[in-house]
């Protein structure tokens, strides 16, 4: 599974260029280590091929005999028109620029176009999922897949614009390329309407991880935090206590506001985040795979508040939802006031990682925390909008070709792309300890998806992120609000599904 991968590719380690990956368009590119020109991947070399290389060439091979006649192979996905940290980078790519994950998408695209006779072409917009129910509901034949963030996937799912994945024959969902994870979470009626997995690096972007300031924590002789993810002993309390402890008033006007230092930096989103790590979710699914709601019992109830109180303690934590700052505000402040050393913790995705490659701070790595000791596992949730993922358009002309190219592309990527980001990239440069690198294959390896949070079937799961902006809040009556129109949308939803067979 691309998830747990610990290892780096013997002929990648030799042949790939290892500049800088940042993240936001306007940062530069640092050139690192080898600057040797990335070479034909698909050239045989002379010595023992490693198992990783005849892994990829008997990948290739399975291709033998397929010929497209030079077809182009169309993908809409986003771009950087309004936020570049989302824009899609594991698609397509012009051409080979000393970039690590341009070059491996490159390399990756030409064996595919070389071995299946086709041509890669890509449409960047900013909102993918509006272009592609325009051109789905005009019956227009635009694209072949699409990627988006899973809420507006899942909108589209409601719409019955979207191919089940589980009708298209070559796509083998159950191999380790692609995302098992989401395979099972994500399932309904026994319909799958979008997947991920070596395909993508953006599903990882939008994956949420908790980053530590190690000096600060140092200087407050707090305990190990790696130490205590791997003993099963980092919470909710751990964490808040720490917070706490290193908050403190710099600039000595009796207040604390944004020239302070903070314990603990989020937005009142991720209150949601905070709720889901305890391992409780909006739905589970019963014997036929239709979803359940499950979000309301005794324990998501101690959960929530515990998860309100912590986000709204103004003693240690800064709301992104509360701050401006000359020209920074939200996300972009409480962002760049961890780069610059200003908080112990943040809360984000893991896009951060690479933003803060071009700071000083001396930061670390961990997954969310669990509610109590007793949890068995970490459980590590994602931003709805942002985690990325690939459909099919119910307007595909031929599922047989769309599967096949697919279907090459994960597996191919898990030999190009994933060692490429995974181990090179992320791993290897952003990533300043071999502590926090552990911590990743943990992350990753313990994602957890939830159909009522991408679905929001009766608003559930806007109601659930909008606590911790409202003051006095109580899940409890929030929850009674609401609870009929989920349980009817998800009725509602159950039967269209039934209709489409």
């Amino acid at each position: 599974m691309k998830k747990s991968m610990r290892y780096l590719c013997a002929w990648l380690c030799t042949l790939l260029v290892i500049p800088t990956v940042m993240s936001c368009a306007d940062e530069p590119k640092e050139n690192v280590g080898d600057t040797t020109p990335l070479k034909d991947m698909e050239t045989t070399a002379a010595e023992t091929v490693d198992p990783e290389r005849a892994a990829l060439d008997a990948a290739l091979a399975k291709l033998d005999g397929i010929n497209y006649n030079g077809y182009e192979f169309r993908t809409l996905d986003r771009s950087d028109e309004k936020d570049a940290n989302w824009e899609t980078l594991d698609v397509y790519s012009e051409a080979e620029d000393g970039d690590t994950i341009h070059d491996a998408v490159y390399q990756r695209n030409r064996m595919l176009e070389e071995r299946l006779n086709i041509k890669f072409s890509e449409t960047k917009v900013f909102d993918p999922y509006v272009t592609a129910r325009t051109a789905i509901m005009s019956d227009a034949d635009d694209f072949d897949i699409f990627t988006d963030g899973l809420s507006f996937l899942a909108t589209m799912a409601v719409e019955g614009y979207l191919a089940d994945l589980n009708t298209v024959e070559p796509l083998k969902l159950n191999e380790v390329w692609w995302d098992q994870d989401m395979n099972k979470d994500l399932s309904i009626s026994g319909k799958r309407f979008f997947c991920t997995g070596d395909i993508s690096i953006m599903d990882n972007y939008g994956t949420w991880c908790v980053m530590f300031n190690k000096d600060i924590a140092s200087s407050y002789d707090l305990p190990n935090i790696y130490e205590m993810v791997q003993n099963g002993s980092w919470t909710m309390d751990e964490m808040w206590s720490m917070a706490k402890t290193v908050t403190k008033d710099v600039d000595g006007n009796a207040k604390l506001d944004n020239t302070d230092q903070w314990g603990f930096l989020t937005e009142s989103y991720n209150v949601y985040g905070l709720w889901a790590s305890s391992g409780e979710h909006i739905t589970s699914k019963d014997a036929n795979d239709h979803p359940l709601l499950t979000a309301y019992n005794e324990r998501s109830i101690e959960v929530m508040q515990d998860a309100i109180a912590f986000t709204q303690d103004s003693s240690c934590t800064l709301l992104a939802d509360t701050v401006k700052e000359g020209t920074l505000s939200g996300c972009a402040f409480t962002n760049e006031h961890f780069g610059n050393g200003n908080a112990l913790f943040i809360y984000g995705g893991m896009w951060l990682i690479t933003k803060y490659r071009a700071y000083d701070v001396n930061f670390g790595v961990v997954p969310a925390p669990k509610w109590d000791a007793s949890q068995t596992r970490y459980y590590n949730t994602y931003s709805g909008s942002n985690c990325t993922a690939y459909s099919i358009p119910t307007t595909s002309r031929d599922l047989n070709r769309t599967g096949t190219i697919m279907e090459a592309m994960a597996e191919v990527s898990k030999y190009t792309l994933t060692p490429a980001y995974y181990d090179v990239a992320l791993k290897g440069k952003y990533i300043r300890d071999e502590e926090s690198a552990a911590m990743l294959d943990i992350i990753l390896a313990q994602r957890s998806y939830d159909l009522g949070g991408i679905f929001n079937w009766g608003n559930i799961h806007s109601t659930i992120t909008g606590m911790a902006a409202r003051k006095n809040a109580d899940f409890a009556s929030s929850y009674a609000k609401i609870e009929k129109s989920a349980l009817k949308a998800i009725e509602k939803f159950i039967d269209s599904l039934q209709d489409l067979e």
